[in-house]
């Protein structure tokens, strides 16, 4: 009896919401565009959003759109200025295939810490006890390093005896990222140009 009455009780209950009227909310916001977002379907409809559709890769916006919270005072030696966008707000290459690019992500800093490390398949970390800490521009963060073979994300090809050297840092919940990618051979200079940089950066005017 127990069971037939709780059974009925659960018909009742979703026909009263079937029967109910469906309301629609709409919900407005707005916030920085991040790294995250690079394979965002614009456009999409709810179904799209919400039904685990197929990504596309966004087009790449002009970064003047995005501005970048940071600007840089130093620019080593040989780095050469390549296309910004709204995913690398500053953005140099160096060397043969070198690049470094400032961005703004979400999440947080060991999380994205860990994305990186997982490009080079190297494991994750637990916490951020024996990362180098780092200040710059009014956030904090750690320096990030990993060499090997290069996995591949968001496009890019995947490379043997590459290197990565960066920065993750956050400040009041927002997340940047300074990275830097090349070959291994040429990483002990590249990243001496990379702190040199880092070091450099100031908050960009308000």
């Amino acid at each position: 009896m127990k069971v037939r009455a709780y059974f009925s009780l659960a018909l009742l209950s979703l026909f009263s919401l079937s029967c109910g009227k469906r309301e629609e909310v709409h919900a407005d916001g707005s916030r920085r565009v991040t790294m995250r977002d690079e394979n965002l379907k614009w456009n999409a409809t709810d179904d799209e959003r919400f039904a685990n559709a197929v990504p596309t890769v966004a087009p790449m916006l002009d970064g003047a759109d995005v501005p970048s919270p940071v600007v840089a005072k130093v620019v080593p030696e040989g780095w050469r200025e390549a296309p910004t966008s709204a995913f690398r707000l500053i953005h140099y290459q160096f060397g043969e295939g070198g690049e470094i690019y400032v961005s703004v992500s979400r999440g947080g800093v060991l999380e994205n810490v860990n994305r990186w490390l997982g490009q080079f398949d190297a494991d994750p970390l637990e916490n951020l006890g024996e990362q180098e800490g780092v200040e710059l521009a009014g956030y904090r963060g750690v320096w990030v390093k990993a060499q090997g073979r290069f996995g591949g994300a968001m496009g890019a090809e995947a490379k043997d005896n590459w290197a990565l050297r960066g920065v993750v840092a956050e400040k009041d919940g927002e997340i940047l990222t300074i990275k830097l990618m090349g070959p291994a051979a040429s990483i002990d200079q590249a990243e001496a140009d990379l702190r040199r940089f880092v070091a450099g950066l100031e908050a960009a005017p308000q």
